[in-house]
């Protein structure tokens, strides 16, 4: 092999390496699992004890820069779970402390902890759950500087039954 053959496959390499493992990292953040941290999930617990468990199902580290977890109600936003920069390890679940935000608490709270009787089926239909939206947003960086989001929306009963499934990492963490 002659010597600019070998520059070339050094060359791409160093090329190919970083953006796989960027797009590793995209396809790891895509298959984080929330879960409740507790046995069964609550919108309002998740709003007053903030803690919100994560999985990691790939047998890889798995770096993220960021979770938000909006929740609308009638098209407006009443708050907002914040998970801070991280990185899981492989095939394992981790509970974290999120930070919740709202410019109206106790509407928040007052929505939540109907929104969970609703779900349960152990309160009468007072709002509209149909009216409750979830949007979730991954964040991370692809060759660590350019930012990459992943974003899912799913309305607040999907969202419940998803924190309430089992998963991979039920048995570690």
């Amino acid at each position: 092999m002659n010597r600019h053959s070998i520059i070339s496959i050094i060359a791409l390499i160093i090329i190919v390496i970083p953006v796989a493992y960027g797009l590793w990292g995209i396809y790891s953040v895509e298959q984080l699992q929330l879960r409740a941290s507790s046995d069964r999930f609550s919108y309002f617990d998740l709003a007053n004890y903030e803690k919100i468990r994560i999985c990691n199902p790939t047998p890889f580290f798995v770096s993220f820069s960021g979770v938000e977890i909006d929740v609308y109600y009638l098209e407006d936003v009443k708050g907002v779970f914040e998970i801070e920069p991280t990185t899981l390890d492989p095939n394992s679940s981790k509970v974290f402390d999120i930070n919740f935000t709202s410019e109206n608490f106790s509407e928040a709270q007052y929505i939540f902890m109907h929104m969970d009787g609703e779900f349960e089926g152990v309160m009468p239909i007072r709002l509209d759950p149909n009216q409750m939206a979830i949007t979730t947003t991954y964040q991370t960086k692809i060759i660590g500087m350019i930012p990459y989001q992943q974003t899912v929306t799913q309305s607040g009963f999907e969202f419940t039954q998803m924190m309430n499934e089992n998963n991979s990492c039920d048995s570690s963490g």
